[in-house]
């Protein structure tokens, strides 16, 4: 009875005008989520307590394999705040393959050495990585690691060769001038060393391939929403309890929307104007692809001893389900922080040709206190968005398609290391 009346209210919503919202609840979600358990509805009929956000994008092909993509809300406000924590981690791999093309006349590759120097505070040196085969740091590497584990110290390297400007810039070129990648992740560090930018060598040996000076960004950039706000207290970095909310106004930021357009242009770039399209190759696209779909324990530089959901939060983020066989595969990027859970992915199964892009964002912090390590991911959140994945995907494997893909060649893209 609880089912009924909720969503018949949310029925009733969409007659009432409001600002900033998308098509805020389709129907068709509100049909499929009729379906989940009763752990499920507890989140879903509780929005305002977990802030949660929901894309799911349809994807029909036509007979030529071209896709048009139907988006789906649930919940959706571009006014709410919730910091995006490494969701920023995918538009900044692709901005750097994109620019490691620009530098091609220099015979620079995403696989070249890259050896970050350090010329002011809260900036690191780094010349080595005995991660690697070779021992040496490349944007390959990086992204790697950013896609298989989230590692932010890879992130941070790859903000610093892509600097504050170039970031800003190449986005707003692409019709995402809201997207805020502003920072480095070390907590320690002021805004004033957001501004700043390590200088950069690529190396063939001991030769020097290009040289990238350290930078000081034109711009000055904060939250597009204005002053945004956390939580009603936080512990700073030095462990400090402060009795108010954490402003984010300098911090990364990125729409829910926009990171669905950023995926939806790397696996469907054609059903994008060319404009708005990355400026990237096909085959350096195809690198981020790989890791984006693998799973930690399929890669040998590094190596990872972490189990398959450790960065797959749809469909088996809880645990408790593994994937049935090679068929079915998550490529995805997620963010985790201040209670913040979030997934941004295009699932797919090859054997039943299902494919579909799902995006979600929500707030697990019972006691609305940011850094006291008191989250409820693991008993909310993870089982949250693991239902999610697998409603939408059962419904996705029972819709009919004309025409359904071809993913052979997406999928060969992970049998290599």
């Amino acid at each position: 009875m609880k089912r009924i009346v909720f969503f018949l209210c949310l029925l009733y919503s969409w007659t009432i005008p409001a600002q900033n919202l998308t098509e805020k609840n389709s129907a068709l979600l509100m049909d499929i989520f009729s379906k989940g358990s009763d752990a499920f509805f507890n989140v879903i009929s509780q929005p305002e307590k977990y802030k949660y956000q929901i894309i799911y994008t349809q994807i029909n092909r036509n007979k030529h394999g071209f896709a048009d993509l139907d988006r789906h809300y649930f919940n959706y406000d571009e006014s709410q705040f919730l910091y995006p924590a490494s969701l920023v981690k995918l538009p900044l791999s692709v901005l750097a393959l994109q620019k490691i093309n620009d530098l091609r006349f220099h015979s620079v590759l995403p696989f070249t050495t890259m050896v970050t120097d350090s010329g002011w505070y809260c900036e690191t040196r780094v010349s080595s990585d005995f991660t690697q085969k070779n021992h040496m740091p490349s944007i390959e590497g990086y992204i790697k690691k950013m896609m298989l584990v989230s590692d932010n110290d890879a992130y941070n390297r790859v903000y610093e060769f892509l600097g504050y400007d170039y970031i800003y810039e190449s986005l707003k070129k692409r019709g995402l001038p809201d997207v805020r990648i502003t920072q480095r992740f070390a907590g320690i560090c002021d805004s004033l060393s957001y501004y700043t930018t390590n200088p950069v060598y690529f190396l063939n040996g001991t030769d020097t391939l290009y040289k990238q000076a350290g930078s000081l960004a034109r711009y000055r950039l904060h939250n597009p929403l204005g002053e945004v706000f956390m939580g009603k207290g936080y512990y700073d970095f030095n462990h400090y309890f402060n009795p108010f909310p954490r402003s984010f106004y300098y911090n990364n930021f990125i729409k829910m929307d926009d990171l669905e357009s950023v995926i939806e242009r790397i696996f469907f770039p054609e059903s994008f104007p060319k404009a708005q399209r990355f400026d990237v190759p096909e085959f350096y696209m195809d690198l981020l692809k790989k890791y984006m779909g693998q799973y930690p324990r399929e890669s040998r530089y590094p190596e990872y001893a972490l189990p398959d959901h450790f960065k797959k939060y749809f469909m088996i983020g809880d645990g408790r389900m593994k994937p049935a066989n090679s068929d079915l595969r998550i490529f995805n990027v997620v963010g985790r922080a201040y209670g913040v859970l979030a997934d941004c992915a295009y699932i797919t199964d090859q054997k039943s040709g299902t494919e579909f892009f799902l995006t979600a964002i929500m707030y697990c912090n019972e006691d609305d206190i940011l850094n006291d390590d008191s989250y409820e991911y693991d008993s909310v959140g993870l089982p949250f968005l693991a239902e999610l994945g697998t409603l939408i995907y059962n419904y996705e494997r029972s819709r009919e398609k004309k025409y359904k893909p071809d993913l052979k060649g997406l999928y060969q893209l992970l049998d290599s290391h």
